[in-house]
Parts: structure tokens; C-alpha cells; sequence
């Protein structure tokens, strides 16, 4: 079934956008020196020590936090539509417990294959694990019912996690407890902020808890998916028998999700598809994302190569990773817009439906499962190969960080083409081609720009955070090229610093 767009109403889904993103960029300096932070300490301590919380943390995520996910859309979607959804945290907390019981049972074996001395840290991690999971489905709530809590619960997170790290790093020099802690910290302050102020049904109904279970099946399938992206690591480090590669794919990881922070200008989606499934909605949400996501692209493939240095000058030959996982994070963002606009609308997922199991959610996933396999396939043969030639680590451990990364382009590409074609059918929308090709050409511009002169005059070697302004001149600079030629060439951009400015004045 096509839905027609709806003409005279306003979706008001850009002023939520901007608000939430505007919050991100103003607490985006905590985010980022909470990264160097942890990556300088721990690689200061020893590159394998920062690998190792690395693949605690991929463990964690990649593998044990994907439940934790399963009914969270479907908790945002209700929540947005005024269900009541208290029965859904109480499962979520409970398959929490369940989770961390099968985690502690398997650490020993997956602690040895880098070493056994960082076993005690995959315990301690417990903590971190079980309360994702309360965070998890309270921040979906949040989303869909209250997007703008959502941001202030994550100034919450951030203002927390950085203090306490501060902390527990130079008051007790905790190694990795440290930013175990300090993430735990940070995630009970945003779980409290999410239930004290989103506007959310928080009492239990036993008939949408059931429903919700029912519907979960549908999401069970991408943690699959999780586990199958996942394994890349655990494949690198078990072929390898060695930490080091990850803390080049992970200190390229961290840059690149810069891009990630755009996303929050698609934050009230759920919200506007829950009160009306016009298409503008959908087509507003890809005209945001492309103006702001490509700003972020560029942000973080000019300011790359600077801030890996000052992560550690090694990780400089991990630029090539960087950029791929930049790409593939903007992909997958604009992935994340369809995947929203798509389970919104699906009315297999209604709670009185049983034919969830057949509805397009369901047959996206199971797509994504079969894009996933084969970006996998893909670099761990490549890796395997890797480790049987005699490279040298200097060479070898950034190469397989790029042979990961390219793995998980090729799903981000197959997951955003089989996500449109989806949408398509569900609303009748126009895809913004020239507001998505002229950003897009702009940071291929500038970036090729500043890289050019990069290698002929050498980029930025800046080792402390007092230097730290010269990568904001650099950003300032090819933001204001980037602008330039938007606002030129795109309308729609300019129409966009307009309200930017008016938000902030507002604020």
C-alpha cells in the first residue's frame, strides 16, 4: 500500500532536528576528549591494553548489547503512539540478567585469545552490559515519544562519563575499570533523565507486553546480523593472535563517528510518522540528513589524519580505514532514516497483527542478515590470507583495519539500497536528488582540497589538546567552503543556516 502525500501541514520535524543536533554539537567536545582521553591513556599504557578494551567493548555491543536492541523499535513506535509501555523496560531489564548470566559463563574463553591477564575487565564489564540494557529501551522510549529528552539525556551521559573518567583515570589510575566506570556512571544518569522527564505511558499492559514479544521476533533476526559485523574483529584477533589490528580499526572507528552525531537531526522521525505517514515527512528527514551528515563527512576526513596523530602517531597509516568507515557511516545513517520511516508504517507490527513474521520490517532484516554474511565472507578471507603472508606489523595490522572496514561499506550499501526500495512501496515520496548529490560534491570537493595540501605542505602534527585549534581552523575552513558552494548550488541550504541561526537565538 502507497501513501499519498498529505499537503498543508507542517511536520515540524527540521525544529526538532536542529535542537537535538545543536545539543550534540555543543557537548560534542566532551564526546571527543573522552575519546582521546581513553585511546591516549590506555595506548600510553600499551597498544594492547587499548585493544583490549576495544574488543571488551566490541564484545559487549557486537555480540551480548544486539538483544538489548529487539524491542526497541517497536518500544519507540508505541511509545510514540501513546501505548502503554512499562511492561517492555520490565522485559528488557529482565533479558538483561539473562544475557549477563550466559556472558560471565563464556569469558574465559573469549578472554584467552588475547591474553589472560585482561580477563578480570570482561567481568567487570558485567556492569556496563546489564544496564544497556535498561538504557537501551528508555532512550527508545525517549525517541519516540519525547525526542527532545533524548538529547539532554545524552548532555547527561557525556558531562557524567568525562568527570568520572577524569577521576577514576588520574585520582586511582584504574587502567581499563576506568572507563568501564565510567561509562556505568554515564549511562545511569541518561537512564534516569529519560524516565524523570520523557511524556511516555509508563504503566504496564499485559496485552502490548505480549504483542511486544510477539513483534520482537522480527528484530531478533538482525542480532544476527550484529553477531555476523561483529565476528570481523574476533576473526582479526583470533587469526592474528593479536589485539594490535583492532586498536587500528578502532582509533579509525572513533574519528569516523563524527559522522554518527548527524543523525540526530532525523531524532523526531517516529514522533511525526506517528502522528501523520506523510511522505514529506520522509523526504524532510533525507534533505536534513544529507546537508548535515555530508558536513560531518568532511569534518571527518580533513580532520582525520591530525587527530589520529594525536591519538597515536602509529595509528596515522589507519587514515584509509577512517575514510571507508566514515563512508559507510553516513550510508548507514541514511539506512537508519528508511529502517525508521519503514517499521513506522508496517502494519504487521500493529499490536493486533499476527503476520509480523511477513510484513516489510521483517523482510528488510532478513535481507540485511544475507548483505551482512557476505561483507563478512569478504574481508575474513582476505584476513586469513593476511595472516598467512609475512607482512610486517607497521603494514599488515592498518591493512587489515582497512579489510574490515571495507566489509562493513559493503553492508552498509547493500542495507541502504534494499531499505529504499522498501520505503518506496510504503509512501509515495520523491527522493531529494539534488539536495543529496550537492553536499555530496562538496565534501568530495573540499576534502580532496585539504588533502592535496596536506601532501604538499604537510598536515598538522599536533600531540597535545592545547594544538587542538588548529583542527578547528581546519574545520572552520572547509565548513565555510562547504557552505559556500551549498549555498550557491542548494536552496535548501540556505534556507537551513537560516533556521540554524534562528534556533540558536532561541535557545
Amino acid at each position: 500500500m502507497t501513501m499519498k502525500v498529505q499537503q498543508g501541514k507542517r511536520t515540524g520535524i527540521v525544529r526538532i532536528g536542529l535542537f537535538n543536533l545543536l545539543m550534540r554539537l555543543l557537548i560534542s567536545p566532551l564526546a571527543f576528549v573522552f575519546s582521546l582521553l581513553i585511546a591516549k591513556y590506555l595506548s600510553s599504557i600499551s597498544i594492547d591494553t587499548f585493544g583490549a578494551w576495544q574488543s571488551i567493548y566490541v564484545l559487549i555491543t557486537g555480540y551480548f548489547l544486539v538483544p538489548a536492541d529487539v524491542l526497541s523499535a517497536i518500544a519507540g513506535r508505541y511509545a510514540a503512539e501513546g501505548k502503554k509501555i512499562g511492561g517492555l523496560i520490565a522485559i528488557n531489564s529482565l533479558a538483561g540478567a539473562v544475557v549477563l548470566s550466559v556472558y560471565f559463563i563464556i569469558v574465559p574463553f573469549l578472554s584467552s585469545f588475547g591474553g589472560s591477564e585482561y580477563e578480570v575487565y570482561f567481568y567487570d564489564a558485567g556492569i556496563l552490559l546489564f544496564l544497556y540494557y535498561v538504557l537501551d529501551i528508555t532512550k527508545a522510549v525517549s525517541l519516540g515519544k519525547s525526542p527532545r529528552v533524548n538529547a539532554i539525556g545524552n548532555v547527561a551521559f557525556q558531562l557524567v562519563r568525562l568527570v568520572t573518567a577524569v577521576v577514576f583515570i588520574y585520582k586511582f589510575n584504574l587502567s581499563i575499570l576506568a572507563v568501564i566506570l565510567a561509562y556505568s556512571l554515564g549511562y545511569l544518569s541518561q537512564i534516569l533523565t529519560y524516565v524523570k522527564f520523557t511524556k511516555a505511558d509508563f504503566s504496564v499492559d499485559f496485552k502490548i507486553a505480549i504483542a511486544s514479544i510477539r513483534k520482537s521476533v522480527v528484530f531478533i533476526t538482525s542480532y544476527i546480523q550484529g553477531i555476523i559485523e561483529a565476528s570481523m574483529i574476533w576473526i582479526a584477533v583470533y587469526l592474528l593472535r593479536s589485539y594490535d589490528p583492532v586498536s587500528y580499526f578502532e582509533s579509525a572507528l572513533i574519528i569516523s563517528n563524527i559522522v554518527i552525531w548527524s543523525s540526530s537531526a532525523s531524532d523526531g522521525l517516529i514522533l511525526k510518522l506517528a502522528e501523520s505517514k506523510d511522505a514529506r515527512v520522509l523526504e524532510t528527514a533525507l534533505k536534513l540528513f544529507f546537508a548535515v551528515g555530508s558536513l560531518f563527512l568532511l569534518f571527518a576526513v580533513v580532520d582525520g589524519l591530525p587527530l589520529l596523530y594525536i591519538l597515536r602517531s602509529d595509528y596515522i597509516s589507519a587514515f584509509t580505514a577512517l575514510t571507508i568507515l566514515s563512508v559507510s557511516n553516513f550510508v548507514r545513517s541514511i539506512y537508519g532514516i528508511f529502517y525508521r520511516a519503514i517499521y513506522m508504517a508496517d502494519v504487521t507490527l500493529n499490536v493486533e497483527s499476527t503476520e509480523e513474521l511477513r510484513g516489510p520490517t521483517a523482510r528488510l532484516i532478513r535481507s540485511n542478515v544475507l548483505i551482512s554474511a557476505i561483507g563478512v565472507v569478504l574481508s575474513g578471507g582476505i584476513i586469513y590470507f593476511l595472516s598467512k603472508s609475512d607482512l610486517s606489523p607497521s603494514y599488515g595490522y592498518p591493512l587489515v583495519a582497512t579489510v574490515i572496514s571495507v566489509g562493513l561499506l559493503v553492508n552498509s550499501l547493500g542495507m541502504v539500497i534494499t531499505s529504499f526500495l522498501a520505503a518506496k512501496k510504503l509512501y509515495n515520496f520523491n527522493f531529494p536528488l539534488k539536495e543529496a548529490i550537492v553536499p555530496i560534491l562538496a565534501t568530495a570537493v573540499v576534502s580532496l582540497l585539504f588533502l592535496t595540501w596536506f601532501s604538499i605542505h604537510g598536515m598538522p602534527k599536533l600531540r597535545t589538546l592545547e594544538e587542538i585549534k588548529e583542527i578547528l581552523l581546519i574545520s572552520l575552513a572547509s565548513g565555510s567552503l562547504y557552505l559556500a558552494i551549498n549555498w550557491i548550488l542548494n536552496p535548501y541550504v540556505k534556507e537551513l543556516v537560516k533556521r540554524v541561526i534562528m534556533e540558536i537565538k532561541n535557545l
